[in-house]
């Protein structure tokens, strides 16, 4: 339906008083700001490579002091979770305001275990056979694949990804930038993501980049869920078919 010239002019009159919505008009930039900080540990020490995530996506990494700097965070009220292996994950509130450049101070708590009391004179094998009783104990069953800290210092790799990526039934792909590790099992089966643990406790939405071989002792790889022991089972209806179990360097 065409509109008359006068009533034309009034349409534009009431868009410009905001009284209808005026076609064509962009709509405002929601305000961002920056956030810098730190994550520590509980004794105030520098934790480099900590992730920050908002939502499930990577919003920064901490540098080898321990710092960061978020340059656009959406203002206003927010969840960061904060992850390193070998400590618990945190999640905190912030609130951040427009037209300022708010810190944050993240201290995390260092992962500790129960391990048997060990006598100086123990060289690092037997130490592993004490503190990784399972894992030797699997790798004598067969089932699945293993690597230990000898294996793991023997590839050179500077990721965990390069570290597993001769491992049978593993491919290396990328998603969103990252490398991630998949299972192939069948020709039907073209994503098959592993379920993480780490020290026995299930990781959530992990990625390889997140571990660095530097820090882990043994790697247990279960490309099936045939092979999966029992305590590293996945959920019901979970998306996984394989585990890949993580423990981190023995004292």
């Amino acid at each position: 339906m065409a509109i008359r010239g006068g009533s034309a002019r009034r349409v534009l009159a009431w868009c410009a008083l905001g009284l209808v919505p005026c076609a064509g008009r962009a709509q405002p930039a929601k305000p961002s700001t920056a956030l810098v900080g730190s994550v520590r540990d509980s004794l105030g020490q520098a934790i480099p490579g900590a992730e920050l995530r908002m939502g499930g996506g990577l919003l920064a990494r901490t540098n080898d002091a321990g710092g960061f700097r978020i340059a656009e965070v959406p203002v206003g009220h927010l969840t960061l979770a904060v992850r390193r292996l070998g400590f618990a994950p945190l999640s905190t509130d912030v609130t951040l305001r427009a037209g300022r450049v708010d810190s944050l101070v993240v201290s995390l708590v260092a992962l500790a275990a129960e391990l048997p009391s060990i006598t100086v004179e123990d060289d690092a094998n037997a130490r592993s056979h004490k503190f990784l009783a399972g894992f030797w104990e699997r790798r004598a069953q067969g089932f699945g694949s293993f690597m230990t800290r000898e294996q793991i210092e023997a590839r050179h790799s500077t990721s965990f990804a390069d570290v597993v990526r001769m491992v049978p039934s593993t491919s290396i792909t990328t998603v969103n930038g990252r490398p991630q590790i998949r299972f192939h099992r069948s020709v039907t089966t073209r994503d098959c993501p592993p379920q993480y643990w780490l020290d026995g406790q299930r990781v959530e939405q992990a990625s390889p980049d997140e571990f660095l071989p530097d820090d882990v002792e043994a790697i247990e790889i279960y490309p099936g869920p045939a092979t999966v022991p029992v305590q590293f089972a996945p959920r019901p209806y979970q998306y996984t078919c394989g585990a890949i179990i993580i423990w981190t360097r023995v004292p």
